[in-house]
């Protein structure tokens, strides 16, 4: 086993032990400019200790996924060799240094804002990966630090592929080291409990299967219990923190302030969000002088007055006002409620109804913004993307194939199936700058609210 003479204090693990080569990654400058990237970017704005970064939460993603490996080479010592692990520890240690200013703000942006392509696709899932890849094979500290070999493999790790594969599941996929981190350190800097389960129970029950050659990562069924809880931490952690209406609407005006500002010819915008895949290198080196704060200077004294305003009114906590709400679980209409549903992909639809609701309240349009939300429950039978628990394989030893969640249903509190009313929880909500409108009072809001919702109702 490769020495690990370093050690780093984590108030979420404690002492956590890291090579040499693992320190000289940390001490390189794109590693560095971790620090200075929020995990959640302006959930601080409502949740004042939600100041962590990036920084802190890839190294406690190395440390459990190390964690994982040693256990699961303890299990399997003939399979799982040393260098495995170290592999996998690489990867979980890199697999944030493509986060842009905002951390997934930055990924909406660069999606929004990518030049049409065939060959990689427009998600920003995918965009953000190849940002991430293009760090690792290109940057000249990581290159004189890793070999070609442990590259090409931490970008195999980070791309992912369709086959099954415990080392990739460790890094990214439904039971990975990245959720098992972030749970646990988010909850505990918002100071909330929704983030806590048992990891050492979860850890312990971490299992592949030794008679194929192609395995994912799974969980051992006396481990169930503690699976049940990573989950519902994310569904609590969701709703109650990174749905937060705060947390929300300071990451669409961020998005607002910054698309006015390059539909207003803003370049230095423009170059930051526009990928380019023709000319990686020069679009990375721009791309990693950027983070949070140097991103609010720039736009607080941008030249397109709007987005200036935006920026300011962040900076100062004078957020935009929700002034209606629309559940579609009480939209008696079926196809108003499924064209509602499908505006999160239309954004015409989206724009004129803003358009509509700005005219209605005398407001200026820019100033208007609706925010679609998909609100899934738990249940292992929703269509979740928050967290797909039938993608876990289960192990069981009284039985003799791998089992699913659902297969677990009698046992668990919320791994039921879920109803069509259940799996529905969407909501339509709907901000508006208070200058001017008066909308901070909740007897204006009770007025202005079946207004709204008639508007919406009108698409």
């Amino acid at each position: 086993m490769i020495e690990r003479s370093h050690e780093m204090r984590d108030p979420i693990h404690g002492f956590i032990k890291v090579s040499e080569k693992e320190m000289k990654l940390i001490n390189t400058p794109v590693f560095q400019r971790l620090r200075r990237i929020r995990q959640l970017g302006m959930t601080f704005l409502v949740y004042p200790g939600a100041l962590h970064t990036r920084f802190d939460h890839s190294i406690g993603v190395m440390h459990i996924a190390g964690r994982i490996c040693t256990k699961l080479q303890e299990l399997h010592p003939t399979r799982i060799c040393n260098e495995d692990v170290e592999r996998v520890r690489l990867a979980a240690l890199l697999h944030d240094v493509g986060h842009g200013p905002f951390s997934h703000v930055s990924e909406y942006l660069l999606d929004e804002h990518a030049p049409d392509r065939t060959d990689m696709g427009s998600t920003r899932e995918k965009i953000h990966e190849k940002i991430t890849v293009d760090i690792i094979q290109t940057d000249s500290a990581i290159r004189g630090i890793l070999n070609k070999d442990e590259r090409d493999f931490v970008a195999d790790m980070i791309q992912g592929q369709d086959t099954q594969d415990w080392q990739r599941d460790i890094v990214s996929s439904e039971l990975d080291a990245d959720k098992m981190d972030y749970l646990l350190r988010d909850s505990y800097f918002a100071g909330v409990k929704y983030g806590i389960y048992d990891l050492e129970k979860l850890i312990e029950s971490c299992l592949i299967e030794v008679d194929k050659t192609e395995t994912s990562l799974a969980v051992s069924s006396k481990g169930i219990y503690a699976l049940e809880q990573l989950l519902l931490a994310r569904y609590h952690m969701t709703q109650q923190v990174y749905w937060h209406r705060v947390s929300l609407i300071s990451n669409e005006m961020i998005i607002r302030g910054i698309t006015l500002a390059i539909e207003r010819g803003n370049t230095q915008m423009a170059k930051l969000y526009q990928y380019s895949e023709e000319n990686p290198e020069s679009f990375i080196q721009n791309y990693l002088t950027y983070h949070d704060e140097k991103l609010i200077d720039i736009l607080k004294a941008c030249p397109q007055e709007k987005a200036r305003e935006i920026f300011n009114r962040l900076y100062n906590r004078n957020l935009f006002k929700m002034v209606a709400e629309l559940r579609l679980k009480d939209e008696t209409n079926s196809k108003v409620r499924r064209r509602l549903l499908a505006m999160k992909d239309d954004s015409l639809l989206k724009q004129e109804l803003e358009r509509k609701i700005a005219a209605h309240l005398r407001s200026d349009t820019d100033y208007v913004i609706i925010r679609p939300l998909q609100m899934r429950n738990p249940n292992y039978g929703s269509r979740s993307y928050i967290l797909d628990a039938e993608a876990i394989t289960i192990f069981d030893e009284n039985q003799s194939e791998p089992r699913a969640m659902s297969d677990y249903a009698s046992e668990l509190f919320f791994a039921r199936p879920a109803t069509d009313n259940e799996a529905s929880l969407e909501t339509v909500q709907v901000y508006v700058s208070p200058d001017g409108n008066n909308l901070s009072g909740k007897q204006r809001r009770s007025a202005l609210e079946p207004e709204i919702q008639n508007i919406l109702r009108s698409a």
